[in-house]
């Protein structure tokens, strides 16, 4: 198998597996709706260290924001370097998986993300839902590093099937605007890896409102 093709498969792998892990801990999540916010988001802070974890046991069910403490720390077999975080993951009641090094797990806050004159500015991978963080509109997406390999997935709330997806790999140049319409309880799914396939935080995805939806 040549250089490119390996590359390009391992490239599918990691995609898909982050896909996966969006299927099983997102879209199919028992966690209602109505406790994604921060009244009713029953998590508790926790710091955890290379353990298997029963959801309901070890700590409680909720939403989180799942903070790497270790350099070379794993969850649900994704890999992140220290301080690197991921925004809003469900852990249902019962649900069980391990953790490789030490984790700090927080309870999401459910606060609009901070708009900077028309733009929304994401540096965190992970989930987000249109009218509570992000404002209804249409945007234009795009990102200020291509040293990041990009994944984006909109959805209508928890229904099958995605609205639009967005893929770019690293080194890829952008050759027109991305455009993206999101609606009130729209899902969207964010991940962003390094080369090496460890979630990154460096990198921000930037939505920028159209000016024909003012």
């Amino acid at each position: 198998m040549t250089l490119n093709k390996s590359m390009a498969a391992l490239s599918l792998l990691v995609l898909f597996g982050g896909y996966l892990i969006y299927k099983v801990y997102f879209v199919s999540s028992a966690i209602s709706a109505d406790n994604r916010n921060n009244e009713n988001n029953a998590a508790s802070y926790k710091v955890l260290e290379s353990q298997k974890i029963i959801v309901g046991k070890d700590i409680a069910p909720g939403f989180y924001d799942i903070k790497a403490l270790d350099n070379e720390a794993e969850h649900h077999g994704e890999k992140m370097h220290k301080n690197a975080v991921v925004h809003a993951i469900p852990l249902d009641l019962n649900v069980n998986f391990s953790i490789k090094g030490k984790f700090e797990f927080n309870p999401s806050e459910f606060e609009k993300v901070e708009r900077k004159g028309q733009k929304y500015i994401l540096e965190k991978p992970g989930y987000y839902v249109v009218g509570e963080e992000i404002q209804a509109g249409n945007y234009v997406l795009s990102r200020t590093s291509d040293k990041i390999r990009v994944f984006v997935d909109i959805r209508d709330g928890t229904k099958a099937g995605s609205l639009q997806t967005i893929q770019w790999e690293i080194g890829e140049k952008v050759k027109k605007p991305t455009e993206v319409e999101l609606k009130n309880g729209y899902n969207v799914y964010i991940e962003k890896r390094e080369k090496e396939g460890y979630i990154s935080n460096e990198g921000d995805l930037i939505f920028e409102r159209n000016n024909e939806s003012d």
